[in-house]
């Protein structure tokens, strides 16, 4: 079973809404939530990208068995009631539980490139000029 549990803080105008949904089940759960708050939702990021578990209104996303997910979201609306409800939930299989690949760009602290591939790329940039040069 998923459940719910969200609470808000209404401070300054804006309404900071904390949800956390639990499985209590013993598979793995694909859960959609949606935020009722009548107004536009600030959607939280990284790195200036956001969540893209976050689709408008909707976050989806998967919680592992017997676990917990905090999700947050703001918004200058009013707190209604409901805060959130789950518009579904469904089991999902074991090796289906991994982050997408937006997912997994979006959380990575900030990307550089490794020194083999700038070295690659130079050798590609020499190669192309018609330098002979070694590296």
């Amino acid at each position: 079973m998923v459940t719910i549990d969200a609470s808000s803080e209404r401070s300054d105008g804006i309404t900071r809404v904390q949800i956390v949904v639990a499985n209590t089940r013993e598979t793995p759960q694909r859960v959609r939530l949606r935020c009722r708050l009548e107004g536009p939702l600030w959607l939280p990021q990284r790195n200036g990208v956001p969540d893209p578990r976050w689709d408008g209104d909707c976050w989806s996303g998967t919680i592992r068995p017997n676990r917990r997910r905090g999700i947050g979201v703001a918004s200058p609306a009013p707190p209604t009631e409901p805060l959130v409800e789950v518009v579904s939930s469904e089991r999902c299989e074991a090796d289906a539980v991994g982050p997408s690949a937006d997912i997994t760009l979006a959380e990575l602290e900030d990307w550089r490139p490794t020194s083999a591939v700038l070295g690659l790329e130079r050798e590609r940039e020499r190669a192309y000029d018609g330098d002979e040069r070694t590296p």
